[in-house]
């Protein structure tokens, strides 16, 4: 299965989904608002709904997709 990521830069401002590897190997999703895409540190930055922002390294992304409200 290869990576599917729907997310790109100019989609700040918008909610998504994503599904990315852990350093310890897991699995973690997360839904939010994309907040910013980090080019230099190639970085995704994601307010969950309770207001904390949340890193996504772009190398570690399974899937991602933009998601109605």
């Amino acid at each position: 299965m290869g990576v599917r990521n729907a997310v790109t830069p100019e989609d700040v401002g918008r909610r998504v989904a994503f599904q990315f590897e852990l350093p310890n190997g897991d699995v973690g999703e997360i839904l939010g608002i994309l907040e910013a895409f980090d080019q230099a540190a190639e970085t995704y930055v994601i307010r969950k709904g309770d207001g904390n922002l949340v890193q996504v390294p772009a190398r570690g992304v399974r899937f991602a997709k933009v998601v109605s409200a």
